[in-house]
């Protein structure tokens, strides 16, 4: 709630309110479904674990820079410009 001396929500125009009200709405919206999207990736990890057999490897989901590669010198070839 927005509580202030000089102002609170009771004081406000219906439309300021439901603009509140839309934006808290969308935030708890965001928020749970963020919640569920990680109760669901942990459930599928807790499965593929349970599903692996044991003589497989596990794999490293982890990000990896790729290699840069080693600088190298490339020659210049010359061009003859049009008026010579």
């Amino acid at each position: 709630m927005l509580e202030t001396e000089e102002m609170s929500e009771r004081n406000l125009p219906p439309e300021i309110l439901r603009r509140l009200q839309v934006e808290e709405l969308w935030a708890r919206r965001h928020v749970l479904a963020e919640w569920m999207n990680a109760e669901r990736l942990e459930s599928y990890y807790r499965h593929r674990a349970e599903m692996r057999p044991a003589s497989f490897p596990s794999v490293d989901v982890t990000w990896k820079e790729p290699a840069k590669r080693a600088a190298s010198i490339v020659s210049i070839k010359t061009v003859k410009s049009v008026g010579s």
